[in-house]
């Protein structure tokens, strides 16, 4: 059975092991992500997930991605955030697309990855998410081989 943490909910019938929203306290975005948080303003590489959405809002804001009369729509097609999405729009009022995007192209750096020598999670390939809500990671699963 592997140990994290003692917030880590680990089980040997199925050998995995489920990491606590707590331990995520900062991502790192890939480098299209990257690019379009510091064209809104963002400095540095690594962030929490609230500054990730709020540079994202801040873009769409900047970039006038919005419609004017219904601003729940935001309409990204023609640009990288468009490309990132895979869609030419979405409303946030159904973010799916929006959390589908961050899930592909955030790298959670967690209290855990230094009980796991120290390095990022994408070097475990076996650590995926399980869900992304309310600008919160949700649960992470690791499976060992």
């Amino acid at each position: 059975m592997a140990s994290f943490s003692t917030s880590a909910q680990c089980s040997t019938s199925d050998s995995a092991c489920r990491i606590s929203p707590r331990q995520i306290k900062q991502v790192r975005p890939k480098l299209p992500l990257l690019k379009i948080l510091q064209a809104a303003g963002a400095q540095g590489e690594i962030f929490t997930v609230t500054e990730v959405m709020h540079y994202l809002g801040q873009y769409i804001t900047m970039k006038q991605l919005y419609d004017p009369r219904e601003q729940h729509m935001v309409y990204c097609g023609g640009d990288l955030l468009g490309e990132l999405l895979g869609c030419q729009s979405f409303s946030v009022k159904d973010p799916s697309p929006l959390y589908a995007m961050l899930r592909r192209n955030l790298v959670a750096l967690t209290t855990a990855t230094t009980a796991l020598g120290g390095l990022p999670s994408k070097y475990y390939p076996g650590l995926t998410l399980l869900s992304f809500r309310d600008q919160t990671w949700g649960l992470f699963r690791v499976a060992w081989p």
